[in-house]
């Protein structure tokens, strides 16, 4: 190297000098790496510019179901026994369910935890919000971080193609749940695959294990990397399901809920992991969307699989190891997509990376390239000839498609998010993810109701609450008291099987005196209901004389279980009859008998 230097009239430096010159801040401004590190930056802004404009259209703790207020009260609980100086509290508010004291287990323990500071800094409300957009944020970005990491061409495209990629999955990433951080973990665990740093796996599926109960996902990738390197090297590499299936026992026997949690995870797996029909009629999350509702719900993240399996090229008897990961990974997602809605918080940003890698894949030369540093070295002694009329051409129109895909991206993007309103001219509309979290219940919906009870029930009542999904903003507002059902209906089933039919008949007005039941079945002395649903149930108790009103306003009613049968409330009976017409057409608009479909069934 020295020879050609001197023959070359170059300074006769050390590479290292050269290279150490060339890295001054000034011209390191000017090179490829800097544009990069300026855009992962930017991703990084706007994730949580988008967040933050999602999050806060609406007042109340997003999206669609109230599991949120669940999940911060239970932070709040936490927080306050272990800062105190005890250990776990006792959860006490579901004793007819899986969910009874002696039965509970906490499959989001370590997301409850990461809650908790939070709750330093805001009241509850607000601190599940901050922690919606902090988490939410990072799973986002995590998805674009390992693309930078790669150094995936096109970076801004591909952050378009993310924020583009499904509304369903921006609604469901605002949810205060712990969905981003199993983005967050997949991420992380997929790249210490790639990374080949095996043993770190242990300590990462340990932590999945206490965050959330999907941990199997994680099995799943270092199953698909097996695979794939026994092709490509013909050995069984057995490394990553060692440490991750290591991981997974020790997160559930090292487990503050042992052996407790073994039994709830299988719940959810005998009830959930099912093909057909539920036993039991459970959240709208978990029911498949229609192949129109596919089409129309995911038709970046859809295009991206196709252009993915399109691109997908094995070379020489080889596979493209990411490439192929993220195939195999992806159709997993997609099958499981047919399945149930809830797989819209993954598919779809893993999607785009399926994508992103095949791309690259597909356009890596067939012929070895020099290293990158060697490339910069010898940089000054290549001939550097002028580019023909025909590649500029090609430049320019690379350029200009590049332009026009970040364009169309944009375009919808604003489309997804703001919506859009032809019905002037035609009958077209689509509702705005914006405008549709806006809508959501507000925040104070049975604040009032759940006041009262706090003031005028006896603590440790258990009320009777109709439907199962009012639970969480219920326990929010109101810890004193204990509940019939909720956070699954499948909860109350599993355990009690015949009160889960009984409360069936007893909430479609199917008895008519059904107050002694409830009294003597349930233990309730107070029945809680939606204002204008139940209807035919709540004239039951009124009617029968067994019942009173105690509390009502335009979001809930509260009954009480006389002693003795009495005179029937007239008052509420008409009240309740008045409005029997406008709550039978909310029942039958209704997906699911007790439950509240949720609103992302309106966002593309």
């Amino acid at each position: 190297m020295e020879e050609i230097q001197n023959e070359s009239n170059a300074p006769a430096e050390p590479v290292r000098a050269r290279k150490a010159q060339k890295l001054t801040w000034k011209q390191w401004f000017a090179t490829d790496d800097a544009v990069r590190w300026v855009y992962l930056i930017f991703g990084l802004l706007a994730t949580f510019l988008i967040m933050i404009l999602l999050q806060f259209s609406t007042s109340a703790i997003c999206c669609g179901d109230w599991d949120g207020y669940y999940h911060i009260r239970w932070s709040a609980l936490l927080w306050e026994s272990l800062s105190s100086g005890n250990w776990l509290p006792e959860f006490k508010w579901l004793p007819l369910t899986v969910l009874s004291p002696q039965d509970y287990a906490d499959h989001h323990f370590l997301f409850h935890l990461l809650q908790i500071p939070f709750l330093w800094f805001f009241e509850p409300v607000m601190a599940a919000k901050v922690a919606a957009v902090f988490y939410g944020s990072l799973a986002i970005f995590s998805v674009y971080w390992l693309m930078f990491r790669y150094k995936v061409d096109n970076l801004l495209l591909w952050l378009a193609a993310i924020f583009a990629c499904s509304n369903s999955f921006y609604y469901r990433m605002n949810m205060a749940k712990a969905p981003p951080l199993t983005i967050i973990f997949t991420i992380l665990g997929i790249f210490l695959l790639f990374e080949r740093k095996y043993i770190w796996l242990l300590p990462l599926m340990f932590v999945f294990v206490w965050t959330y109960s999907l941990f199997p996902m994680l099995i799943i990738a270092a199953f698909i990397w097996t695979v794939i390197i026994a092709w490509n090297e013909r050995k069984f590499e057995w490394r990553p399901l060692a440490y991750t299936g290591s991981g997974m026992i020790l997160g559930n026997v090292i487990n503050p809920y042992f052996p407790t949690n073994l039994y709830l995870f299988w719940e959810h797996f005998i009830t959930k992991f099912k093909v057909g029909q539920f036993a039991v009629a459970v959240g709208g999350e978990w029911y498949p969307y229609s192949g129109v509702e596919l089409l129309t719900h995911f038709p970046i993240a859809l295009f991206a699989v196709f252009i993915g399996y399109v691109l997908f090229s094995p070379r020489d008897g080889k596979l493209p190891e990411r490439s192929t990961f993220f195939l195999a990974f992806v159709t997993v997602l997609l099958v499981s997509q047919f399945r149930s809605k809830r797989f819209a918080e993954y598919f779809p940003p893993f999607a785009i990376l399926f994508a992103a890698f095949s791309m690259q894949a597909f356009r890596m030369p067939f012929t070895i390239e020099l290293p990158e540093d060697f490339k910069e070295d010898i940089e000054p002694f290549l001939d550097k000839t002028k580019k023909t009329p025909k590649e500029k051409m090609l430049m320019r129109a690379k350029q200009l498609t590049l332009w026009l895909i970040g364009l169309f991206f944009v375009g919808w993007i604003t489309f997804n998010f703001v919506g859009i309103d032809l019905s002037r001219w035609v009958e077209f509309k689509q509702v705005g993810l914006i405008t549709n979290i806006r809508d959501n219940e507000p925040n104070e919906k049975y604040k009032a109701a759940m006041t009262w009870a706090n003031e005028n029930i006896p603590e440790g009542e258990i009320i009777y609450n109709c439907n199962w999904d009012n639970f969480p903003k219920m326990f929010f507002y109101d810890t004193k008291h204990r509940y019939a059902w909720g956070l699954d209906p499948n909860y109350l089933y599993s355990k009690n099987p015949e009160l889960y039919k009984l409360m069936g008949d007893i909430n479609g007005g199917k008895i008519e005196d059904p107050a002694p039941i409830i009294r003597e079945k349930f233990n309730s002395r107070f029945i809680f209901s939606e204002a204008k649903d139940n209807v035919d149930f709540v004239a039951n108790c009124l009617q029968s004389g067994w019942c009173e009103t105690v509390f009502q306003d335009k979001d809930a009613i509260i009954l009480k279980i006389r002693d003795q049968k009495g005179t029937p409330d007239e008052d509420s009976v008409d009240e309740s009859d008045a409005n029997a017409d406008d709550v039978k057409q909310v029942e039958e608009e209704e997906n699911l008998p007790n439950g509240q479909e949720e609103p992302d069934e309106e966002a593309n």
